[in-house]
């Protein structure tokens, strides 16, 4: 299933598309985002994505001008799997304090200097951090109370994760 959902000012959260996709290739998304276009869907403030390169690729056609975040959860996911198992708790809590803060500046900031100072005993989890790093902070740029929200993909894993429960 291909979905989008949408997020009001007031944080009301709102069912924009749903369609059976064969897979999650960018021309399967841009098909989906194609036809929400084609029902009066403007251009998005902000586009959340879970990493998926078919669905950052479709977005930056169809959506050129709106910003993205990538979802913090699996960013930090494929972090902590590229980092041993002594360090993660440490370095989680580091990265997580970046990913929260309460500006844009201050989060590139804190995780810049947490790349900095691990890069060498760290390469591969650091080059991860340092991937769409801006992309995984655009949350930071938006009012806190929106923050919380739009900082991860939960709704509709959430949403995914009750339709395979109740199909079981």
């Amino acid at each position: 299933l291909l979905c989008a959902y949408g997020m009001t000012w007031d944080g009301r959260k709102v069912l924009l598309h749903l369609t059976v996709g064969d897979q999650e290739s960018a021309a399967c998304w841009e098909g989906f985002l194609g036809d929400m276009k084609a029902r009066g869907w403007e251009q998005p403030l902000l586009c959340l994505i879970d990493g998926n390169p078919g669905l950052r690729k479709a977005g930056r056609r169809k959506f050129a001008d709106a910003l993205v975040q990538r979802c913090q959860v699996h960013k930090m996911r494929n972090i902590i799997n590229k980092l041993p198992q002594l360090v993660r708790p440490t370095l989680k809590k580091l990265i997580y304090k970046a990913f929260t803060t309460r500006s844009y500046k201050d989060g590139i900031s804190r995780a810049r200097t947490i790349i900095a100072d691990y890069k060498e005993s760290f390469p591969a989890a650091m080059k991860c951090l340092e991937q769409d790093l801006e992309e995984t902070l655009s949350a930071l740029k938006f009012p806190l109370v929106h923050c919380v929200r739009i900082r991860t993909t939960n709704l509709l894993e959430r949403l995914f994760g009750k339709g395979r429960r109740r199909t079981k």
